[in-house]
């Protein structure tokens, strides 16, 4: 018997005799285990309009899932792209903003529709998109604030045995608990990364997601197909901080 093992056969007899059984623990449950890593899941929306923008996030090579705005010149042909590269695929579907100013591109739905129309237009994107896993909203300030509209969308969404992310472009949305009331597997975001497009910026923003990550064991952040996104999710990944996060895509967090 090697020294070793002699010290793992002690102390488990030595704790059975302490639970008063004389039987030898398992040698497992003495050994304690390394703390998990804080899991990140890193969502680039807004995908469809150059498919070399997304392509340079490749490089991170990390987990990424990537949401795809419907009906676009490159929507199809990225989809099919990225999932080939094994990553994970979301339906970036459009809902109607506050500001009238703002369009929120093909394939969106409104307040005003009937909820024919949206059930039409949300099972056509879905069609339209190959590879897809899950959707979130795109936009959508003034129609995720309308539990009822949400619902009629989320019908669609959940018939297909699709998950949702509430992408929270407005504090006041219903929409994850409109998806959690309808039984769907949901989250929230927690941060947008790159609001302020420089480099320095958003990695601050990557070490806060950090920190909410090790604060709550995982934590979700969106950014955007812009070069200092990428940039700066690269830089992260090479950071003590991004050594010693977990990437994982979103659907590994429901």
């Amino acid at each position: 018997m090697n020294r070793r093992t002699f010290l793992v056969k002690s102390g488990g007899l030595l704790l059975g005799s302490l639970l008063g059984s004389g039987i030898p623990v398992s040698a497992e449950v003495c050994i304690p285990q390394a703390a998990a890593k804080p899991r990140i899941a890193l969502i680039i929306d807004d995908i469809g309009f150059n498919l070399n923008r997304a392509r340079r996030f490749l490089e991170a090579d990390i987990p990424i899932t990537f949401s795809v705005l419907p009906r676009l010149c490159w929507s199809e042909e990225s989809a099919l792209a990225l999932h080939a590269k094994g990553h994970e695929i979301m339906l970036h579907q459009p809902m109607e903003p506050f500001s009238t100013a703002v369009d929120p591109g093909p394939g969106a739905i409104f307040v005003d529709d009937r909820p024919e129309r949206i059930q039409h237009v949300v099972a056509e994107n879905i069609a339209r998109l190959p590879n897809v896993v899950g959707v979130n909203n795109h936009m959508g300030s003034k129609y995720t604030q309308r539990p009822q509209k949400m619902g009629q969308a989320l019908d669609e969404v959940r018939s297909r045995g699709l998950f949702f992310v509430d992408s929270l472009t407005t504090g006041h949305s219903a929409a994850y608990a409109c998806a959690r009331k309808m039984g769907m597997s949901a989250i929230r975001r927690d941060l947008f990364l790159d609001n302020r497009r420089d480099v320095l910026s958003i990695l601050g923003q990557l070490r806060r997601l950090r920190q909410l990550a090790v604060r709550y064991g995982s934590a979700i952040g969106i950014g955007h197909p812009r070069p200092a996104t990428a940039e700066a999710i690269m830089r992260f990944r090479e950071s003590p901080e991004g050594r010693n996060a977990a990437f994982v895509y979103i659907s590994q967090l429901l």
